[in-house]
Formats: structure tokens, sequence, C-alpha cells
């Protein structure tokens, strides 16, 4: 899925760079198997394990840009191949970003990197797309009052974290406060409306709240 990221600095102007964007569930990654093509690649990490383990054995050259499950800027690393052996890189970074070497960002560039946000062309295919994984990766449930509450949360967490437009979130529940479904709210009522709902489920159900949210 095409997307763009919009890079943050602390003392520079925003920059924006398209990307391609895959999730990643396994803890260990062969690039070369992902036959990816040209231009630059944003991984987000989703198992739960503390490393990622990324085989850039046979792959091209890439920068590579680390972020934390907040975005936030961790720092650079290279895969440079050589003719022998193996070229392995090992993780806690839940964000990456591949960038070819040959447009690899320069080092004053580097030094300011702060955080990045996602952004997405509002169109159909590239909904359909991300909804099509949303519902895949985070089913909802309406077995029980928890099984509602915590999927919900879990939706509406992934959402969030993907910068998901909110016309695109899922509009099942609805706030008691405004009346609105989740897709209908402007991103204030949104943001109190998920934050509400992980009090509830922090106070009712502790135990799924902590391991919803310390998962990554």
């Amino acid at each position: 899925m095409k997307c763009i990221i919009q890079l943050f600095f602390e003392q520079l102007e925003p920059k924006k760079l398209e990307s391609f964007f895959l999730s990643l569930e396994e803890t260990t990654v062969k690039i070369h198997e992902l036959t990816l093509g040209d231009g630059n690649h944003l991984f987000q990490i989703m198992h739960s394990s503390l490393n990622t383990l990324f085989d850039f054995s046979r792959s091209r050259d890439y920068q590579i840009l680390h972020f934390d499950n907040n975005k936030k800027y961790i720092g650079t690393s290279y895969a440079i191949n050589r003719a022998d052996g193996n070229y392995l890189v090992q993780t806690q970074s839940k964000w990456l970003m591949l960038i070819p070497f040959e447009t690899s960002l320069k080092n004053d560039l580097i030094k300011e990197i702060e955080k990045f946000n996602l952004k997405y062309d509002m169109n159909e295919s590239v909904k359909d797309e991300m909804l099509k994984k949303l519902n895949k990766t985070y089913p909802l449930t309406g077995h029980t009052g928890v099984g509602r509450l915590y999927t919900t949360v879990r939706r509406m967490k992934a959402e969030k974290e993907l910068n998901t437009p909110i016309s695109w979130r899922i509009g099942s529940a609805i706030s008691v406060e405004t009346r609105k479904r989740g897709n209908e709210m402007n991103e204030l009522e949104w943001n109190k409306f998920y934050t509400d709902l992980c009090e509830n489920l922090k106070r009712n159900y502790p135990s799924m709240h902590d391991g919803l949210f310390s998962a990554k």
C-alpha cells in the first residue's frame, strides 16, 4: 500500500517522502524474499517479541531509519552488502523505513529527525486495501461485553497508530456523550472517545488492558 511519510525535524521544515507500507508479523524477515520494488519502504512490526531480525543478504543496499512504537526517531543504520557471508540486522524498533542507499538522507537531515507521521491518498483503492488489512488483523467480536470492548479498543489503537483517516475508522461504537459513531467524529471527539474506552478497559479488565498496551 502506498503512503506518504511526513518526517518532522527539530529546526527544519517537515519533509514528505513517498513510500510503500507493509506490516510484518514475523520475528525473522528476509528482505530479498519480499521482492521489494524501487523506492522507500516503511515496515510496522506487529509481533510482541522484543527483537526482530532482518536478513539483508542478497538485497540491495539500504539506509535504515529506526523509530519506536510512538513513531519517535531512534537512530539510523545501514545495510551495505558484501560478496561473502550473511548481513543481519537485529533491532527493537517497531517502525523501520528503508531508503535505497543511492537516495539516502544526508547527515544534516538525519541528525535533526524527531518523528514521522503517516498520510494516505484519499482514494477508494487505498481505503479498500487498508480496511481489508484492518478487518483481517483486528476483527471485532460482539459475543460478550468484554469482547466488544477489548476488540474495539484494539481496533481503535491500530487505527490511531496508522493515522487512518477518521472517516475510514470503525463506526460500530457510539459515544454516549456525543451520540456519534467513531467515524462521524472530529479528531478531538475521537481522541476523547478512545481515551474513555481505554480507561474503561483498564478499570474493569486491567489484565487485558495491560496485555494490549504492553504488547509493543
